[in-house]
């Protein structure tokens, strides 16, 4: 970015660019034969085809080291050429013109390759992203394929992947929640009427005391291809013993000692309708009561539903 309260603009007519040399120095740089100032690209008398040129006889040559215009004093009689040998053998420290304050060798070259044309009385510029020194053409990021332009990409691509994520995250799209699909229950109003007809019909051990009874309908599994069951057990034992001795009435195999909790064959004991997996560590009184459906099915074969609510 150009700073336009400092410097001079350049005044060949097609330029005007904004010199920047009181940033460097105390004097403007002006071309040594018309005394007008110019750019860097344009400093010398041959860049801006100085109206004074000729009146030097054309004993002023430009040396290629240090980019300053030579000549030797007239009494020493030295040609052209003689004059910047002479001034290359000084390293680049006589014969300069004008004569009156003679500017320094910059030691530094520009870092672009082949480039030689650091101005002796600005000196090189330094890069803030590389930090290489430069001339005044090449010295922004974008004329010398700076390698911080790479890095600014790489800030841009992650802002836009954090934006990104951030918009993502904020503006979520509904998810639809699977569910079990329900199971019909077959109680119908769960009265004594009810009751006194499963009680009628359950199976299960003799054993089990008419006190410590709880009546349950059994959904089989769709591998066993049987229908509901009427049965009964102690209210005592545990959904799990339950869960065996359903099993082994439906005549499926039970590997559940066997299998991983997520394993798609086993066996899950379901509380129908709203299909609740019952805990087997539970007692059957704590958790089913009489007349309630519970269905045995592999967590596999399950049926699934989507469920839209949020």
């Amino acid at each position: 970015m150009e700073l336009p309260h400092i410097g001079k603009n350049c005044q060949l007519e097609h330029c005007h660019s904004l010199g920047i040399w009181k940033l460097f120095i105390d004097a403007e740089v002006a071309c040594p034969l018309c005394q007008q100032t110019y750019c860097g690209e344009h400093r010398l008398p041959l860049d801006h085809s100085c109206s004074q040129w000729s009146r030097v006889d054309k004993q002023l040559v430009q040396c290629d080291t240090c980019q300053h215009l030579v000549k030797a004093p007239d009494a020493e009689k030295l040609t052209p050429e003689a004059s910047l040998e002479k001034h290359k053998a000084s390293n680049c420290k006589f014969y300069l013109y004008p004569p009156n304050g003679p500017i320094p060798k910059i030691n530094r070259q520009c870092t672009v390759k082949g480039c030689k044309d650091i101005d002796p009385r600005v000196g090189p510029i330094r890069c803030d992203g590389c930090e290489e020194d430069f001339c005044l053409r090449h010295r922004h990021p974008s004329a010398h394929r700076c390698k911080s332009l790479n890095d600014d990409e790489d800030r841009k691509r992650d802002r836009k992947l954090a934006a990104q994520e951030k918009v993502a995250k904020t503006f979520t799209p509904p998810v639809k929640k699977p569910k079990i699909k329900s199971v019909a229950v077959k109680s119908k109003n769960g009265g004594m009427v009810e009751l006194m007809k499963i009680k009628s019909q359950a199976k299960g051990s003799a054993s089990v005391p008419t006190s410590s009874r709880i009546y349950l309908y059994v959904q089989c599994p769709k591998e066993s291809k049987l229908d509901f069951q009427s049965v009964y057990f102690d209210k005592l034992n545990s959904v799990g013993k339950a869960l065996d001795l359903i099993a082994d009435t439906c005549k499926v195999n039970n590997k559940n000692h066997t299998l991983s909790p997520t394993d798609p064959e086993r066996l899950e004991l379901y509380k129908c309708p709203e299909m609740a997996v019952l805990d087997k560590s539970c007692s059957l009184e704590k958790c089913l009561k009489n007349l309630d459906t519970v269905l045995l099915e592999r967590q596999g074969s399950v049926s699934i539903e989507e469920d839209n609510d949020q």
